[in-house]
């Protein structure tokens, strides 16, 4: 998942975990796609076959962490001070202007490979949904979120105790699991932001308490690690049935999934600050600063791969995978930063 919008006024040199916390989780959505596709290089049962669905869902947690640190970047940014107009214009040129393009140029290279099936009466759907390609439905909760954010000001600015806001998170959240099992099915829950409720409720207590920030994650850690071994428990055994086409307990995988990733984002944010001072901060900066244009071209870099005859799959599991990983890494990544400080970076980027 991309880098959330860098609002003015939350520089780097104000929050400088937020660069490292970027360029970790981008990493790791880099790796979840990588393994889902080497899934289909081995045989499914298989010792292999196993491991990567393991570390395929255990990758899961990026959306849920991207969403959180907006959540509490952007909070921080509104309890500072709340200007309707500046807001609106920064959030269409870093959310709404880049999702519409790069959609337009997915849909575009769908209808080169596969003109059989392109259907333009769904590109309204698509649009909706996220659903141009399989990774653009982030920027759609990247726009959700940020209309919902300044209805939540009165909360960001009133400080509620932790377990209030959480609490009153997990409810609603189990509202809405239960609006849309017996209610209205959402045709991708994935896509609403409702459904990640309980890590956008633990960035709007934080952004409000970021001045005792190395307290809480000091306090936090092991809490956070408890749920983590909690919601893997419920989650990750039903996780790997349901990719073995097993049916599930839809409700102890989703809850699973809610708690594991809601206290993932938290150690995220803590490994992040802990490494912003370390010899690798300087690198995951780097990433961090371009994880949107790595997010937005990586999957057009591997599918590219796939479709290459002879290489690299036939040099075995081990070098494809590298080669993958550093091509689908390094492609984008060169190209943000040689247009960096060019019109084509604003027009193609939003930045």
């Amino acid at each position: 998942m991309p880098a959330p919008p860098r609002p003015a006024q939350a520089e780097p040199d104000r929050f400088p975990w937020v660069e490292v916390f970027r360029g970790l989780a981008i990493l790791e959505v880099l790796f979840h796609h990588l393994s889902g596709r080497f899934l289909r290089m081995v045989e499914q049962g298989s010792a292999e076959w196993f491991l990567l669905v393991v570390l395929n869902r255990v990758l899961h947690f990026a959306v849920p962490a991207f969403l959180f640190l907006t959540t509490v970047v952007l909070g921080a940014a509104l309890i500072r001070g709340f200007h309707p107009l500046r807001y609106a214009q920064n959030r269409l040129l870093r959310v709404v202007w880049p999702y519409l393009l790069w959609s337009g140029l997915y849909l575009l290279w769908r209808y080169h490979e596969f003109p059989q099936w392109f259907d333009p009466g769904r590109i309204p759907h698509q649009l909706l949904w996220g659903k141009a390609y399989f990774h653009l439905y982030f920027l759609v909760l990247a726009i959700q979120l940020t209309l919902l954010l300044p209805l939540l000001l009165p909360l960001l600015r009133w400080r509620l105790p932790f377990w209030g806001v959480m609490l009153g998170g997990g409810l609603l959240t189990l509202g809405v699991y239960f609006f849309n099992r017996e209610v209205y099915r959402f045709e991708y829950p994935g896509s609403v932001i409702l459904w990640y409720l309980p890590a956008i409720a633990l960035g709007v207590w934080l952004a409000g308490q970021l001045e005792r920030l190395d307290e809480l994650l000091r306090r936090g850690r092991l809490a956070a690690l408890g749920v983590v071994a909690v919601g893997l428990a419920f989650y990750l055994p039903n996780a790997v049935e349901a990719r073995m086409g097993l049916p599930v307990n839809t409700m102890a995988y989703q809850v699973g999934h809610w708690l594991y990733t809601t206290a993932m984002a938290f150690l995220l944010l803590g490994l992040a600050v802990r490494l912003s001072g370390s010899p690798l901060a300087p690198f995951l900066r780097l990433l961090g600063r371009y994880s949107l244009q790595i997010y937005l071209i990586h999957p057009l870099v591997m599918r590219l791969l796939e479709r290459t005859p002879g290489f690299p799959e036939p040099l075995g599991f081990v070098p494809a995978f590298a080669i993958y990983g550093v091509l689908a890494l390094g492609l984008p990544l060169g190209l943000a930063w040689l247009v960096r400080r060019s019109l084509f970076s604003r027009w193609m980027f939003g930045r």
